[in-house]
């Protein structure tokens, strides 16, 4: 059983607990962090997700998810990393780059510049199915394809990285 801390209109904790897999009140919220590993030839690491997940299962995502009860974005992107791909977020090459109110939930966007290669991971494979790096042309037509989730805020995100300055 998996526990949110649960927000309100303003993003500040109202101090009730929610049960994943419940609906949330209209008015209530919980966090999510999605997470972009970025390589310093300005590539994306994604994954894909597994076949046997309820949500979105064999397609190409971002890295990330709900934070439990007591993790504010910053641990929730540090967990998630660590737990899905096998590596680790710090604040030295890590930023939180936007934050947004969705229907019932705040989501936060991550960059973590690495340069870890993809036989380095270590995948959970209750989640991961495989990981890839790509360029940021590709991530854009692997969208209109259908093959990577097309998150709302994706073309943001794409113009976002293909100005960034990579370390």
């Amino acid at each position: 059983m998996e526990l949110w801390d649960v927000y309100d209109h303003c993003f500040q904790k109202t101090g009730r607990i929610h049960e994943r897999g419940n609906p949330l009140p209209p008015g209530e919220y919980h966090l999510v962090v999605a997470i972009y590993p970025v390589n310093s030839q300005g590539q994306v690491l994604i994954q894909r997700r597994n076949p046997d997940l309820k949500l979105l299962p064999g397609i190409w995502a971002a890295t990330g998810g709900s934070a439990v009860m007591g993790e504010d974005a910053w641990q929730a992107c540090q967990r998630e990393l660590k737990e899905e791909l096998g590596f680790c977020a710090t604040k030295e090459n890590s930023e939180m780059i936007a934050a947004f109110k969705r229907i019932d939930s705040y989501n936060t966007i991550w960059i973590v510049h690495t340069d870890v290669s993809v036989e380095e991971l270590i995948l959970q494979k209750e989640e991961v199915s495989d990981v890839k790096w790509v360029s940021v042309a590709e991530l854009k037509e692997m969208a209109k394809e259908g093959i990577f989730h097309y998150y709302r805020y994706l073309d943001w995100l794409t113009d976002y990285l293909s100005n960034m300055r990579c370390p």
